[in-house]
């Protein structure tokens, strides 16, 4: 099949679309917006096997990794941990990749009943209930007194021995957001503490 991202090393003789590993799979990568036109399945073996490497170090912690193409890594990550949490999952959203720049978006339009409440609820859920969550799309966020205070109340709520956070992050320094801000500064100290590797990811 070509939308199974395990087809190159299926056994089955013919496949019915029915099995766990197909179902379990295309519902995270749908959940996560990967599609089978995604660049992860072009990513060369050393970068696949950098991204598990660093999801294996970091399971069960909360950890910033240091991008110069955090969508990119991002996505990475995010492929990388479905492909090994997929199992049992049983269709509930285990991996998630909050995008953070739409979900404060959609966030300050539910404060007028606009956009879809019902979807930015089960955001909300995941970001809660996630066995590996990875936060990106910072880049271009300004970050104020709710900016900061969103992302650490997040970063919190996840405060468990089994739950892995990930924040895929340009250079902490790069980050724009207000100096007298109370919750910026502590954000910044919190990720510049969290750095589990002060380089760029390389590829």
């Amino acid at each position: 099949m070509d939308n199974c991202i395990f087809t190159g090393h299926c056994t089955e003789p013919f496949c019915d679309q029915s099995c766990p590993a197909l179902a379990e799979t295309s519902y995270l990568l749908d959940r996560n917006g990967i599609s089978m036109k995604s660049r992860v399945f072009a990513a060369r073996p050393e970068a696949i096997q950098k991204h598990m490497d660093y999801l294996k170090k970091n399971t069960g912690q909360f950890t910033v990794m240091s991008s110069t193409d955090t969508v990119a890594d991002a996505e990475l990550l995010t492929y990388c941990a479905i492909c090994t949490n997929w199992r049992g999952s049983r269709l509930h959203c285990n991996v998630y990749n909050l995008k953070f720049s739409k979900f404060l978006e959609d966030t300050k339009q539910s404060w007028s009943h606009q956009g879809n409440l019902e979807a930015l609820e089960y955001i909300r859920i995941w970001c809660d209930t996630a066995k590996v969550l990875i936060i990106s799309n910072m880049d271009y966020v300004r970050f104020g007194d709710f900016e900061a205070q969103t992302l650490l109340n997040i970063i919190q709520s996840r405060d468990a021995v089994d739950k892995t956070t990930i924040v895929v992050s340009p250079p902490v320094g790069q980050l724009v957001g207000s100096r007298d801000s109370v919750f910026f500064t502590r954000m910044t100290a919190i990720l510049r503490s969290a750095l589990a590797d002060r380089k760029a990811v390389s590829r």
